[in-house]
């Protein structure tokens, strides 16, 4: 994720007064599943609690992450970023041994963080040969304020085997969207409930992301700051399904 101003347009309150609606159910995820995330960090956002009710069901699970995250905080220099980026890949698979998922493959793009609506069709031929076999694909919201999320998105739809299902997820939406618009497919949506204990899990793997929660010193604000994860500590999450 990239940073953003801090400051939500929209409150969790009001959120919830419409997701609150939608049908309940795990997405039929099944078989060999494939999660694309644009940087470390999103797939546990949006998916913690679906992550973990996978690791219940028989089959393959792997995560495809595009970027490193090292442009979090712009204001950093090259070597800085080059030190965030190997923290975030720490953070994300110590996020996922809390999610009780060490074992999980991990594949690393290293494509350039916010920029990879200037590298789709790398992107795009990664993802080709990484989804050969997914009998689902589980990627951020094409639609998703964040351009990385975009791309992300758009390239796993293309790429996905035609057969297989695809389902995406949103970050950014809740921070910069409200809920009454048009782009947002609430019909195919559907709302997965957290245990008590996949929330405490998914809770204390979202506090191994400290780059992005502890700002370095002379930057500006930090990437989640509680504003933006209260988002992600609701209880539920959503993902919008893209293909039968």
């Amino acid at each position: 994720m990239s940073t953003y101003d801090p400051h939500p347009t929209t409150s969790e309150s009001e959120w919830m007064r419409t997701v609150s609606g939608l049908p309940p159910g795990v997405p039929e995820l099944g078989g060999r599943v494939v999660v694309v995330a644009a940087h470390p960090d999103d797939e546990c956002l949006a998916l913690g609690g679906v992550l973990q009710e996978l690791r219940r069901l028989p089959g393959e699970l792997r995560i495809v992450v595009a970027t490193d995250g090292e442009a979090a905080y712009p204001e950093l220099n090259k070597a800085d970023r080059a030190e965030l980026a190997r923290t975030r890949r720490r953070e994300l698979h110590a996020a996922l041994r809390v999610h009780g998922l060490p074992a999980v493959p991990v594949t690393w793009l290293g494509l350039p963080d916010s920029e990879l609506v200037s590298h789709e069709a790398a992107l795009a031929d990664r993802l080709r040969a990484l989804l050969t076999g997914a009998t689902a694909t589980v990627a951020p919201w094409p639609r998703d304020p964040h351009p990385d999320h975009q791309v992300a998105g758009r390239a796993a739809a293309r790429t996905r085997p035609p057969r297989s299902r695809m389902w995406s997820y949103p970050i950014w939406m809740w921070h910069w969207m409200r809920p009454n618009e048009e782009v947002i497919p609430w019909r195919r949506a559907v709302l997965h409930r957290l245990s008590p204990a996949q929330q405490a899990r998914k809770n204390a793997a979202l506090e191994e992301f400290v780059s992005q929660r502890v700002p370095p010193p002379g930057v500006g604000g930090a990437v989640l700051p509680p504003e933006v994860l209260a988002h992600f500590g609701r209880g539920v999450e959503v993902l919008f399904q893209e293909h039968p």
